[in-house]
């Protein structure tokens, strides 16, 4: 049977499409216009629907900042399993870095923003970042380094990714790519691993499909 639009049309949204909805505006405009009935009207619902999985704004807005926290400790958590089967490496955390989400960078800059106005979201962001900063202070102690440069060098290289989506530099990737053995220099110290080398390689090697898949996509 075929379903028709207006069949289609009826599906009711789900908790996650609300989360969507309130992550896009955040990032488009700001915390203070994540509001039940903007929301609704931008997805041409009643509130109602809301409610089904909602009790109330400052529930949406918990799912929003716990939805940020999750991508944050769920990467430490993978490069931490990586760790665990190899020896500590900055190329897992790179990699992470290099094959995130396209659109973190943006949620990220905006929970940020939102964390000058909210006590709650400014402690849960310095909680993630203390978390990644302890993550790289751990592989530069293991590296070799003293507590104190190990945690200088942590610190240094966390603010250098955060200060990539604050600033929303822009490059292309094939050039961030060739310039990443020399970041790697730079933020430990030490000459660029096989390890590097050879993540550097495939990401480089999975960009012509990549680009082909995006084309077919779009046609």
């Amino acid at each position: 049977m075929t379903v028709t639009p207006k069949a289609r049309a009826t599906r009711r949204l789900t908790r996650e499409d609300w989360i969507a909805s309130a992550r896009k505006t955040l990032v488009g405009r700001s915390v203070d216009d994540v509001k039940v009935d903007r929301l609704a009207k931008q997805m041409r619902v009643t509130r109602g629907s809301f409610y089904w999985h909602f009790q109330h704004r400052k529930d949406l807005l918990d799912a929003l900042l716990t939805d940020w926290e999750a991508r944050n400790y769920f990467e430490i958590a993978q490069i931490r399993a990586r760790w665990a089967k190899t020896a500590p490496d900055l190329t897992e955390v790179v990699a992470s870095w290099l094959e995130a989400d396209p659109a973190f960078p943006s949620f990220d800059v905006a929970v940020r923003a939102w964390a000058r106005k909210s006590t709650d979201v400014a402690e849960a962001v310095e909680r993630a970042d203390t978390a990644w900063i302890a993550l790289l202070q751990e592989l530069f102690e293991k590296s070799g380094y003293d507590t104190d440069e190990s945690l200088v060098r942590a610190r240094i290289t966390h603010f250098h990714q955060i200060g990539y989506y604050a600033l929303g530099f822009r490059e292309p990737n094939a050039e961030r790519l060739r310039l990443v053995p020399l970041y790697y220099r730079v933020l430990t110290g030490r000459e660029p691993t096989a390890n590097l080398l050879k993540t550097l390689d495939q990401l480089v090697s999975e960009q012509p499909a990549a680009k082909r898949a995006g084309r077919k996509a779009a046609g």
